[in-house]
């Protein structure tokens, strides 16, 4: 009898102790397992922090664009009286200029100061009837300069011969350039200003 409890209890003194040992098993094998997943998550979040470094030690500063360059200045215009391709001679003379000022009086420089300036004034093309026919002659033109420095209302005064040299005259003046007066600060019209050409062929 006493045999037989002393079998049953060391049978239950084993059991208990493998069951023991197999919860120990258990918990150990857990816990070495969340050991290495942290360990491998870790070693994971290092090594992209790591790579976020070396990217921004190698990242450059955009360059920066060029400056601007200077534009050239615009050329300036001057006056061109020449002769005609042909040798012949087209004098414009600027004596015949109308400008309808007094001088006298105290205000005659200020007013002066803001009159049209001549830039451009290219010499008409000698017609060739009236070269081949050796025809000189003039004529005196009447025109407004408008607030752009253009040239318009272009008309003949007095023409000698007349029907030979009048279209040349207005072709021509069609493209000369001023600089348009002021008054007050701001460009205005000029009427009424004349200019003698003369033709006159080479000898």
């Amino acid at each position: 009898m006493i045999a037989r409890y002393a079998t049953a209890l060391l049978a239950a003194i084993l059991v208990t102790l493998a069951l023991f040992w197999l919860m120990q098993y258990l918990i150990i094998g857990q816990t070495a397992k969340l050991d290495e997943s942290a360990r491998v998550k870790l070693i994971d979040f290092v090594r992209l922090q790591r790579d976020t470094q070396t990217e921004t030690k190698d990242r450059k500063p955009p360059d920066r664009p060029p400056p601007p360059e200077t534009p050239p200045e615009p050329p300036k215009m001057t006056a061109d009286p020449t002769a005609a391709p042909s040798g012949n001679a087209v004098n414009i003379d600027p004596g015949a200029l109308n400008t309808g000022l007094d001088i006298a009086g105290p205000g005659a420089m200020a007013v002066a100061d803001a009159e049209a300036i001549p830039l451009f004034r290219m010499a008409p093309q000698y017609p060739e009837r009236a070269a081949s026919r050796g025809i000189e002659g003039y004529v005196v033109m009447e025109f407004t300069i408008n607030e752009t420095g253009g040239v318009d209302n272009i008309k003949v005064v007095e023409a000698n011969p007349p029907g030979y040299f009048e279209r040349a005259a207005v072709k021509a003046m069609e493209k000369w350039k001023y600089k348009p007066k002021i008054v007050d600060g701001k460009p205005v019209k000029r009427h009424g200003v004349q200019n003698k050409l003369t033709f006159e062929l080479q000898k």
